[in-house]
């Protein structure tokens, strides 16, 4: 019997047992399948399916060309991100995507990655605060991760750091500061592993930093847990079993889709990457 002459249910079923390439070459094969791949919210449960561990093709190119793909929906609880070799950007892109279900995420990275990391949350935090402040629709991971990253951050500049003087001040600031519509609706638990960390000083920093800036944006307080990687050490997790565990779909909410841009503004410097050293 040919595949498309099988019913939805059964293809699914099958999917449940391939691995991430596998299921994309299915999606791109035909038509039916493709709206099928990324339209069923089963597929895609499995927090280990996005992000195979290791996988050097889940590039920042790769979660730009796949991950829109997938229909939005509260099915993906948890987010593995483990040695990948994503940007700042990539986890952005993947943020925009799945904020708004997940109450775990998980990342294995070199602590310079996750510097720069948390200094664009911060820059992207500090304008989700003045546009609330202005009364203004708030911009989304996926348009700070597309737009002119300098304009976002001129616009921080010249409210001088929402009266803060830095961007350094500004992050200590967020734990007095509340969102209304904060993007990580249900984030409870936020797990760091870092790689490549000789200073340990600036690692309890950017932890901080970081545990602020996801309380900030969950509109809850959230605990980073943290781990020194052990060359030769299993990945600590929670999850381990490979069974594709299936939630009740539940309907999205709506997001808000204007475009803010602030406008370009010549005075003030920029905050730099060294103002988290």
């Amino acid at each position: 019997m040919h595949i498309l002459k099988i019913p939805d249910s059964i293809v699914i079923n099958l999917i449940y047992y391939l691995g991430l390439k596998d299921i994309l070459a299915l999606g791109d094969s035909h038509t039916k399948l493709r709206d099928l791949v990324y339209k069923s919210p089963e597929v895609w449960n499995d927090g280990n399916l996005l992000f195979p561990i290791g996988d050097k093709s889940i590039t920042d190119k790769f979660i730009q060309r796949v991950i829109p793909r997938i229909t939005r929906h509260y099915g993906i609880l948890e987010l593995r991100m483990i040695e990948l070799p994503l940007t700042w950007s990539g986890y952005l892109m993947i943020f925009d995507q799945f904020a708004h279900s997940v109450n775990r995420i998980e990342i294995k990275t070199n602590l310079d990655e996750l510097k720069k990391l948390v200094h664009h949350l911060t820059i992207f935090a500090g304008n989700l605060a003045i546009l609330q402040q202005n009364n203004k629709i708030p911009i989304t991971f996926r348009q700070y991760a597309f737009d002119d990253e300098e304009e976002y951050s001129l616009a921080l500049a010249d409210s001088n750091y929402l009266g803060q003087r830095t961007l350094h001040n500004l992050n200590d600031q967020f734990a007095c500061m509340k969102l209304d519509d904060p993007p990580f609706e249900r984030l409870h638990d936020f797990h760091i592993v870092t790689t490549a960390c000789t200073n340990a000083s600036n690692e309890v920093t950017t932890m901080r930093q970081l545990e602020l800036l996801a309380s900030f944006l969950s509109g809850r307080p959230i605990s980073i847990n943290t781990h020194h990687n052990i060359p030769g050490s299993p990945i600590p997790t929670t999850f381990y079993s490979n069974k594709r565990q299936r939630e009740n779909d539940q309907p999205t909410s709506s997001k808000h889709s204007r475009h803010y841009s602030p406008k370009r503004q010549e005075s003030h410097p920029l905050p730099s990457y060294s103002s988290f050293a």
